[in-house]
């Protein structure tokens, strides 16, 4: 699909790609996110995994948007030290 003839319809393969790149942009921003953390200091490291964590709660969200937030958390709290890691298989 074009930017020049919205009005033509994706094919299911077109589709399946902008899928796929839509991931992977998704990726590199939560990678970047989360690696942001190393610049806040422990406390507001803390505040932010927290408020992640009510946001995992928020029950105005759907459930897997709610997984988000707290997988988000998890991996925040990883690259802090304050979880182990999982062990590499």
């Amino acid at each position: 699909m074009t930017n020049e003839k919205p009005e033509e319809a994706m094919t299911f393969g077109e589709l399946l790609a902008f899928i796929a790149e839509q991931q992977r942009r998704l990726t590199v921003l939560e990678n970047a996110f989360a690696s942001l953390t190393f610049c806040l200091d422990d406390r507001a490291s803390q505040l932010l995994v927290h408020n992640l964590l009510l946001e995992a709660q928020n029950q105005n969200y759907d459930a897997q948007l709610q997984q988000h937030f707290a997988r988000l958390a998890e991996e925040i709290q990883k690259r802090n030290g304050q979880l182990p890691a999982e062990p590499q298989a």
